[in-house]
C-alpha cells in the first residue's frame, strides 16, 4: 500500500549520470521520474524523493531545508570529501565519487531505492500501529525489560491522565504517580504480573488494581512477552479492559441478590449452579460453594434416588414446594424465569423461591370461612362448584338433593329467628347421618348431599329414608314443627367432566322435584322414565 513512485532530480554538470541513472534496472512495479535541473532550480524541487548534485553546487544555508525532504546523494571530487560539514554528512544518503562507474552508479543507485522504499514502508507500518492502538477503547502500552513505556495509546494517556510525552521514556511509578515506597506496601501487582510473564515466556491474564486520579479503577489485563530478531526477549505489551463498571454493577447485582428476601438459584443452559444467594441457602440448608458449577434438581424421595434437599416434603412446579425447616413446615412458591443474552439466545434460568406459608395458611383459613356457611357449620354452595365439582373427575358420585317441608309457613308463623335454630338443627342431623360425606348448604332451605364411590341406588334409598325419619323423630314432638319434613332427590352417575357433574346435579334436582309433587316426606330416585315425565308435565 506504501507508495512506489519515486521522484529523482539530477542537478550536476557531469554529462553521462542522468544516463546512468535512467538506464539502471528496476522492479517493474516502482515508478521513476527523473528531471535535469540547474542546480540554481534546487528551491523548485524541495520534495523530491532522492536529489542528486554535486557538492560544489550547494549553498550551506540550504543544506537543512534541501535534506529535510529528500534523501541526498553528494557527487564530489576526492580532494572535496575533506571539506564536506560534519552537518551535513550525517544528513545525506550517499555519497558519489566522480569516476562515476556504471556498475557502481547502478548498484549504490538501487540501494538508495530500496532505502526510500524501506523507510516509506517503515512509516506506513508505524501508522498502521499508531492507528490500530489508538481506535481501541482500551490500554495499550509496549514496555522494555527495565519497565520503560517506550509506546502507548491515547487511552492509556487518558487513563494516567498525561501527555505522551510524560508517559513514554518513563517507568510505572513516575507515569501512575505511585511513589515507589507506597507501591511496595500495596496491593498493587502490575509490576507482579509483569515479572510473571517474563520470568514465564508466555503470555497471562491478570486481574490489576491501580490508582488512577480519578480514583480506584478495576483492570483485566493480557500481557504478552516480545522477542526481538534473534529470539531474545526484550519487552512485554499489554491490553487493559477497564472493568470497573461492570465490577461495581457485579457488586451491586450481587449484593441486592444476596440481601433479596427471596431464595434465587441461577443456573446455566446445562443448569449448573452459577449462583445462589444467602436465602436460598437457608431454606435448602446447603453452602453456596457446594453448589457452584454443579446441578441441583429439586425432587421428591424416590427409588430411584432420595428426596433433595433431604428435608423437601413436597414438589410441585405449580403448587410450590414444602419443606421442613428447623421443626416447621415452610411452604415456598416457585417461579422460574429465562435469561437471554443481548441476542436473544437462552442463557441460564433464573430460579426464584418466594416463602408463602402466612400466605398459603391466610389463605386456607378465607377458604375455609368462603367455604362454611356460618349459619350451619355445613359446607357452601361455592365449595361444592369450586371444589368438589373441578376436582372430582373421573369418579363415581352419587347425590341426594334435600329441602325442608313446609319451612316458608315456620318463618312466616314463628319468625325467620325460629327458622334459624330448624336450619342449625337440619345441618347436625345430616352431619351426624352422612359424617363422611359432603353436606353442603345451597341457599335457603335446600341442601345437597355429596357421596363419592361406587353406591347401589337401594343403599342410597335407605340412607335416605333414615334422613327423612330422623327428621319425622326430631320435630314432630313440638307442635309448631309437626309440619316440618324432608323431601328428597337421588342420583349417581360417572362423572368424567364438569359438564356431566352439573347433570347429575340437574337430575338429582328433577327427582326432588317429583318427591315433592308426590307428597312430601319421600325420596325419589332420577331414572329415564322419572325423565319423560317431568319433560311431559313441563
Amino acid at each position: 500500500m506504501y507508495r512506489r513512485n519515486i521522484d529523482v532530480v539530477i542537478a550536476s554538470r557531469s554529462e553521462n549520470l542522468a544516463q546512468l541513472i535512467v538506464a539502471a534496472p528496476m522492479h517493474k512495479e516502482i515508478s521513476i521520474s527523473v528531471t535535469n535541473i540547474d542546480a540554481a532550480m534546487l528551491e523548485n524541487h524541495p520534495n523530491c524523493d532522492i536529489l542528486i548534485c554535486d557538492f560544489d553546487q550547494l549553498e550551506l544555508d540550504s543544506i537543512e531545508k534541501i535534506c529535510a525532504g529528500s534523501s541526498v546523494v553528494l557527487c564530489l571530487y576526492t580532494n572535496q570529501l575533506e571539506h564536506v560539514p560534519t552537518s551535513l554528512s550525517d544528513n545525506i544518503a550517499d555519497i558519489w565519487l566522480d569516476s562515476f562507474s556504471p556498475e557502481l552508479v547502478s548498484f549504490r543507485y538501487q540501494k538508495i531505492i530500496q532505502q526510500v522504499l524501506l523507510e516509506r514502508k517503515f512509516a506506513l507500518n508505524q501508522t498502521y500501529l499508531d492507528t490500530l492502538i489508538n481506535s481501541v477503547p482500551d490500554l495499550i502500552w509496549f514496555k522494555r525489560l527495565d519497565g520503560i513505556h517506550v509506546k502507548v495509546n491515547d487511552s492509556f494517556c487518558s487513563a494516567v491522565q498525561k501527555e505522551r510525552q510524560d508517559v513514554e521514556g518513563y517507568d510505572h511509578y513516575h507515569i501512575w504517580s505511585i511513589p515507589k515506597e507506597i507501591y511496595e506496601n500495596s496491593d498493587y501487582v502490575c509490576l507482579d504480573t509483569d515479572s510473571i510473564v517474563i520470568q514465564a515466556k508466555k503470555p497471562g491474564v491478570f486481574d490489576e488494581t491501580v490508582a488512577e486520579p480519578q480514583g480506584m479503577r478495576q483492570l483485566k489485563t493480557y500481557k504478552s512477552p516480545i522477542f526481538g530478531d534473534c529470539g531474545e526477549l526484550i519487552g512485554t505489551v499489554g491490553v487493559a479492559q477497564d472493568v470497573t463498571e461492570l465490577k461495581n454493577i457485579d457488586a451491586k447485582l450481587d449484593l441486592i441478590l444476596r440481601t433479596m428476601p427471596f431464595a434465587v438459584m441461577i443456573t446455566d443452559t446445562a443448569n449448573n449452579v452459577l449462583m445462589v444467594n444467602q436465602k436460598f441457602e437457608e431454606y435448602f440448608q446447603v453452602s453456596s460453594e457446594d453448589l457452584v458449577c454443579k446441578s441441583y434438581p429439586i425432587r421428591e424421595a424416590s427409588a430411584e434416588f432420595s428426596a433433595n434437599p433431604p428435608h423437601l416434603l413436597y414438589f410441585d412446579g405449580e403448587s410450590g414446594i414444602v419443606m421442613l425447616c428447623k421443626g416447621k413446615e415452610r411452604i415456598l412458591d416457585v417461579h422460574a424465569e429465562p435469561i437471554n443474552d443481548f441476542f436473544g439466545n437462552f442463557v441460564g434460568t433464573l430460579n426464584v423461591f418466594r416463602d408463602v406459608t402466612v400466605e398459603r395458611g391466610l389463605q386456607a383459613q378465607l377458604k375455609q370461612i368462603a367455604y362454611r356457611d356460618q349459619l350451619t357449620g355445613l359446607f357452601t354452595r361455592r365449595y361444592l362448584f369450586e371444589d368438589i365439582r373441578e376436582k372430582m373427575i373421573d369418579a363415581d358420585i352419587s347425590m341426594l338433593y334435600i329441602d325442608l317441608d313446609n319451612f316458608k309457613l315456620i318463618n312466616d308463623t314463628l319468625g325467620h329467628h325460629y327458622g334459624d335454630m330448624v336450619l342449625k338443627k337440619s345441618g347436625r342431623i345430616m352431619k351426624e347421618l352422612f359424617p363422611n360425606d359432603a353436606c353442603i348448604r345451597m341457599g335457603g332451605d335446600e341442601f345437597v348431599i355429596v357421596i363419592l364411590g361406587k353406591r347401589r341406588i337401594d343403599e342410597l334409598q335407605e340412607r335416605a329414608e333414615q334422613l327423612i325419619w330422623k327428621f319425622k323423630c326430631h320435630f314432630s314432638g313440638t307442635s309448631e314443627l309437626q309440619a316440618l319434613s324432608v323431601s328428597i332427590g337421588i342420583a349417581k352417575m360417572k362423572v368424567t367432566t364438569p359438564v356431566q357433574f352439573d347433570e347429575l346435579l340437574r337430575k338429582s334436582d328433577s327427582a326432588l322435584y317429583k318427591a315433592k309433587i308426590r307428597g312430601k316426606a319421600h325420596c325419589v330416585v332420577h331414572t329415564l322414565d322419572l325423565e319423560s315425565a317431568i319433560n311431559n308435565t313441563m
